[in-house]
This record gives C-alpha cells, structure tokens and sequence, in this order.
C-alpha cells in the first residue's frame, strides 16, 4: 500500500514539474555568445564579389552562420560584407528579402580556405519587434530561410 502512495505522489510531482518548464531567452545569462564578423546591412544593390560557395547555413537566435569556402587573398585578409536587399510580399503578405554575402575583388588569391562567418542579421528583419518574421533568399544557398527576430539588448 506504502508504495503504490509513493509512487502516485512521485508521479504528481513530476508531472507537475513538466508542466511549469519555461524556454530561455538566449541572450538571457547576457554571455555574449560567438563573436560577431559583420552585421548585416539594407542595400540598394549588391557589390560586385569574388567566387566563394556556401557549405552550410543556419540561423541560430539573431545570428546567421555561413560555412563558406573560397581563395583567400595572398596577404590573409578579406572583407566581407552582408547585404540585404529591399523588402517585399508575396501573394500572401509574407515578408521576403534577398540577401548576400559579398567578398571584395582582389587581384592575389592564393591558398583555398573554409571559414565560418557570423553574421547579426537584425537589420534585415520586416520589424524590430519580437517574433516579427521575414523569409530570406540567400545568394548561393539553395533554400529559404525564415529568420524570427529575437530582441536584444546591447550591452
């Protein structure tokens, strides 16, 4: 009898311990995650680049992670832009937005490298509200991403 009591009793207690999980905010413990490469900015038109291929992207929080691979310049040092385009709305009134990734034209390239690039890619959300989303259309990436914006605080 002693253990059947237990067991109901450790039944309710997990039970309403699952119900009571919260989701954490990523920037809550304000640990700065990753370092940033480049923040993304809204463009008229996108710069001219030299060759590179997208291996893998993913949006994790307000950030966008490019695993890229291309012939780096002989001296080490490339710039990297992020652009986005102009918004627009499908028939359904979604928000979408052309983005790139833009590595200045150099004249020496030697050794081919890959690299990870991160990106804050906040600007190019339809609104600086939370859960306001937008579709991005990455330049050399064979998939649409939807991004959710996450506010932020800047330290």
């Amino acid at each position: 009898m002693n253990h059947k009591i237990t067991f109901y009793l450790l039944i309710s207690v997990f039970l309403s311990a699952c119900s009571k999980m919260t989701v954490i905010d990523p920037y809550f413990f304000q640990n700065g995650m990753e370092e940033i490469h480049m923040k993304a900015i809204i463009t008229p038109s996108f710069p001219e680049s030299k060759t590179f291929r997208i291996l893998d992207a993913h949006i994790d929080a307000n950030l966008l992670y490019l695993q890229i691979q291309f012939k780096e310049a002989c001296s080490g040092v490339d710039d990297f832009t992020f652009n986005g385009g102009e918004l627009f709305f499908d028939e359904r009134d979604i928000a979408h937005r052309e983005a790139r990734l833009s590595i200045p034209l150099n004249n020496a390239e030697c050794d081919m490298v890959n690299t990870t690039k991160i990106i804050d890619i906040r600007e190019l959300t339809s609104l600086h509200q939370r859960d306001a989303e937008v579709v991005l259309h990455i330049g050399g990436w064979r998939t649409k991403m939807t991004y959710v914006y996450i506010p932020h605080k800047d330290n």
